[in-house]
This record gives C-alpha cells, structure tokens and sequence, in this order.
C-alpha cells in the first residue's frame, strides 16, 4: 500500500545525492549523510503548518479543562447530556479534538516510508550482495552502504557482525562507538523536548498533562536506547531519527516560545438551589415580618394585663365606699 510513498521517498534522496555529489563525491560520506539530513528536514518542513495545527489544539483542549471537569460533575451519569453537551462547548470555542490526532495519523505513513528506505541500504543477510529497491539501483544501494559517517558505515549496526563490518572496511569499535553516541544524543534531546513541554504546561496550571509528560520523560529516552542498541538499528537510520528529535526540539522551543499563555477558561456558575415552593415546603416568614410581629404582641399584651388590674382596682373602691356608709 505504501510502495508510492516510498518510491516518492527514494527519489527524493537520490535527487539530493546528486546534487551533493560534484562537491563531495558520489560515494563519500557526507553526500549520503547530508542527504539523508536534508531529506529529514524538507519532510519535516513539509510537516510544519500540522505540527502548529496540532499545538494550537492541544493548548486549546488544555484551556477547556475547567469547563469539561464541571461537565462532569453537573451531568454524572447522564452520558447523553453530557456528550451534547461538551460537543456544544467545543463548538463554541472552535476545538476539535480530533485535529490534535489528525497530524499524528498524517505524519506515521511518512515516518515508515523514511525507515523503510533507510533501513534497506544493507546487502541481503549473511552475503555481500547489493540488491536495488524502491527505485534506487543495486550500485547506489552498495555505494550508500559503503559511505561513513565518522568512520561508521551507513550500513552498520551496533550488533554488526565482523564478516559484515570486514566487507564494508569497517572496525567494530568505531562502529559501537558512533552508535552509541548517536544513541545518547537522541536520548538526551528526546528529554529535552518532553521537559519544554512539561515546562510550559507546568507554568500554565495545566498540572495534569504535566504528569503524564513527566512519565513520558524518563520512558522515552530508554526506548531509543532499547532501539538503537538492543535491537541494533543501522547508523543511517540513527541518523535520521537523531535529525528529526533534533528538529523537534528546536521546532517546539521556537513555537511554544512564540505562543502567548492562553487563560483557562472559567467554570461556569452552578444554579442556585431550588426554593422551598419548589421543594413543597411552606413559605418562612421573612425577617421583616417577623419582628413586627414581636412589635405588635407586646402592646397587645400590655393592654390586656391593664385591663383586668383596672377592673379589680375599682371594685375594690367600691366596695370600700360601701363598708364607710354602713
């Protein structure tokens, strides 16, 4: 399915070959490696305006995040509520999830068909024959094979055999040691680039995906060293992949840097609690009232307890009156 992309590939390196190749030599080193470099580059370069599209949208997910745990919360349970409703908070501030994948899926077929190519520079296992494939000739398959790049071939691996290292006039120390310095170096820019990003996650209040890139730190180092050593990829396909973490790197600290931080969007309000009405309780009085009912009792009372002492007082006198006339 991919023999297109890699055909697109292989012509697009030897392209660069031969313009390479009056100033440095058909078969020297630095034309195959600075191809190899050069085709890195033009194919990251190619997929530049989708590794902002997909920082853009990254960072605008990351600023939704108040808004979509408050989602949560308010429709817990309801799957169906909630799903409209996070598709209507993303419509409304223009994010799609699916444009930060989007890059990824696009960039995969052309990170294949670059190892594909690279990887086939090498004679057929266990012999010195050359054979061609993808459009490059057996002669310039051989003659890539052969090139050094610090006295390492492009076709040697860390775990080369001797018979193959003696036929490419090639010493085993050299070749471990280039290995694993190239090995090193992509290791250390790989952390590098996940610590940029952790950084300004970090600085952003973005705390979550901070811990997940925190991980990402320390296990991806180690896979290029299970790659590159463990498994023994050969020096031009460490090459690439040392040019495109490098790229990387300084392609994310430029683009980051260049991004002003973008608030995180509030949590919307939370409704007020439902009246008493609407609970079926009965009304409370309210304050007000209240205290003028305090007001009115006690005048109310007063004028009752006066009464009665007014009645008793002037039966008292009468009945005085009357003891004196008798």
């Amino acid at each position: 399915m991919l023999n297109f992309l890699y055909e697109a590939v292989a012509r697009i390196i030897l392209t660069i070959h031969s313009g390479l190749s009056p100033v440095f030599g058909a078969g020297s080193g630095w034309s195959w490696g600075l191809s190899i470099v050069l085709l890195t580059m033009l194919m990251r370069l190619l997929l530049f305006p989708l590794f902002v599209k997909q920082i853009k949208t990254q960072r605008m997910m990351q600023t939704l995040q108040p808004r979509m745990k408050e989602l949560q919360t308010r429709h817990k349970g309801d799957r169906e509520t909630l799903q409209q409703e996070t598709m209507k908070l993303y419509k409304e501030h223009g994010a799609n999830p699916l444009a930060g994948c989007l890059p990824i899926l696009l960039q995969i077929p052309v990170f294949i068909a670059l190892f594909h190519v690279l990887n086939g520079i090498k004679p057929v296992k266990g012999t010195n024959i050359y054979h061609g494939h993808d459009g490059i000739s057996a002669s310039l398959v051989e003659s890539a094979a052969h090139a050094k790049i610090f006295g390492a071939p492009i076709a040697s691996s860390f775990h080369s055999s001797t018979s193959l290292l003696q036929s490419l006039n090639a010493t085993p120390t050299t070749v471990k040691v280039v290995a694993a310095i190239m090995v090193a170096l992509m290791g250390a820019t790989t952390f590098w680039t996940q610590r940029q990003l952790m950084a300004r996650n970090t600085a952003d209040g973005n705390t979550q995906f901070a811990a997940q890139q925190k991980i990402l730190l320390y296990v991806l180092p180690f896979t290029f060293v299970f790659s590159g050593i463990v498994y023994g990829f050969p020096i031009g396909v460490l090459l690439y992949w040392l040019t495109t973490n490098v790229w990387s790197m300084a392609q994310q600290h430029v683009v980051i840097s260049k991004m002003t931080p973008v608030p995180a969007v509030a949590a919307a309000a939370a409704p007020p609690p439902p009246t008493r009405a609407a609970r079926g309780l009965p009304a409370v009085a309210k304050p007000a009232e209240v205290r003028g009912a305090a007001a009115v009792t006690p005048s109310v009372s007063a004028a009752a307890t006066r009464r009665p002492a007014g009645s008793g007082g002037k039966t008292r006198r009468g009945r005085s009156r009357r003891g004196g006339r008798r």
